[in-house]
């Protein structure tokens, strides 16, 4: 009993439970905005902000890589002791992504037009997304070096304060006649200033550059490319079905399988905060000791018990939610939403796992993840004309992934780098 009361009322769970009741509010939050929006907009217009908001899915994939290398290296670094290379770490990593998000950045504003005809948007929308690409770059470096410091309740905190600023600027400027591209610049506003409110939070860390040592290098390319297909996938898997439907069908229908696509992601985001917990974690304890099981499988009880929940309610009460949350006119999605949250529940323990994986070095798993991700828009084209087919299509892929990462972390053990 001694041990239980111990475990719990220690420095890092106390801050992991503060992390996850934050997070879990912000995720309220964040769909609360999009409710907000939903009422604002109509169908069309909402769906043409989930495109964006897709493709901004889809072209945070280096961000996304970035952020896994940063968390993933910073924690080790910490788990050792290693100040020095903390320090030097952060210009080495900004030095090596700058000219690539200046290409990025150029491609989506020299392609704005061509982009905003395919997705029937506005190219202004497609403008501003390119701007956002530098301040998130910066953001997701400067982010995950709070991550890999283990400060959740900081991080949590300026995620709530992020999300209200979100939603302020975001009505203010569709009530300037901005459509669905306020939406979007609210984003980067928002962007911009909690950038800044974190950069002042690591900034003793990281500056000045510690120069007292030989020139800093790091061997990179193999996580980093594993890395980048975990960002690849995920990223795909979230967004590729949002962005076909709204490619192939008309705008009504896609605006209403957005608003199913934003209610299952519920399960998704209520339980990312636990699976973001496990590579930081898991990667500090694994450096120190060689042993992160015990991380593991505190954090996977705790998700799926949660997921499980949430599963339930949303199985049980279909149309009381999608009323309530979305309103009458997207009442004919409510049918399928019970498979779709379940999909979601599905990969919220995939990513868990692949991240638990890369923690442990087995980031090979990430292969798997990338057979999925091929899969996907292939299943969705093949089955276009049902939406049912697309969505039932898409739990079974899930459950596969599920089902082939499992095994492959019982047969595949754990590799400790000194």
């Amino acid at each position: 009993m001694k041990r239980i009361y111990h475990a719990l009322s220690s420095r890092t769970a106390i801050s992991t439970a503060i992390y996850y009741a934050v997070s879990f509010g912000l995720n309220v939050l964040r769909y609360l905005f999009h409710l907000i929006l939903m009422r604002f907009l109509s169908p069309g217009e909402y769906g043409e902000f989930l495109s964006y908001l897709s493709l901004t899915y889809l072209i945070g994939i280096p961000t996304g890589t970035l952020g896994n290398i940063v968390t993933k290296y910073v924690s080790e670094f910490r788990g050792k002791s290693d100040l020095t290379s903390i320090n030097q770490f952060f210009y080495f990593i900004l030095k090596s992504v700058f000219p690539i998000t200046t290409i990025l950045a150029l491609l989506m504003v020299v392609f704005s037009q061509h982009l905003a005809t395919f997705f029937k948007a506005s190219p202004l929308a497609f403008m501003v997304l390119g701007v956002s690409l530098f301040i998130s770059i910066f953001s997701t470096l400067i982010s995950s070096y709070l991550v890999a410091f283990q400060r959740f309740i900081f991080q949590s905190f300026v995620g709530l304060l992020s999300v209200i600023l979100n939603m302020i600027l975001a009505v203010v400027f569709i009530n300037l006649h901005l459509s669905a591209t306020g939406a979007v610049l609210a984003q980067l506003v928002t962007g911009i200033i909690t950038t800044l409110i974190i950069f002042f939070a690591i900034k003793p860390s990281i500056i000045p550059q510690d120069k007292s040592t030989k020139k800093f290098s790091l061997n990179l390319f193999e996580f980093t490319g594993f890395s980048f297909i975990f960002s690849l996938g995920t990223m795909s898997l979230l967004s590729t079905d949002v962005l076909v439907v709204r490619a192939l069908v008309d705008q009504h229908i896609s605006g209403v399988y957005s608003s199913l696509s934003i209610l299952g992601r519920m399960i998704l985001f209520g339980l990312l905060p636990i699976s973001a917990l496990i590579l930081p974690l898991a990667t500090h304890r694994f450096s120190a000791t060689g042993d992160a099981s015990k991380i593991f499988g505190k954090l996977l009880l705790a998700m799926f018990t949660l997921g499980m929940i949430g599963v339930s309610i949303f199985g049980l009460f279909p149309e009381l939610i999608v009323g309530l949350l979305s309103g009458q006119a997207y009442l004919s999605a409510a049918s399928f939403l019970p498979p779709f949250a379940l999909s979601m529940f599905f990969f919220a323990l995939s990513q868990f796992l692949l991240s638990y994986s890369m923690a442990t070095n087995r980031s090979s798993s990430n292969y798997l993840l990338l057979i999925a991700t091929l899969a996907q828009p292939m299943i969705i084209f093949t089955l276009k004309h049902s939406l049912a087919g697309i969505i039932y299509g898409q739990l079974v892929l899930h459950v596969m992934l599920l089902l082939a990462l499992s095994i492959f972390l019982i047969l595949k053990r754990p590799l400790k780098v000194s």
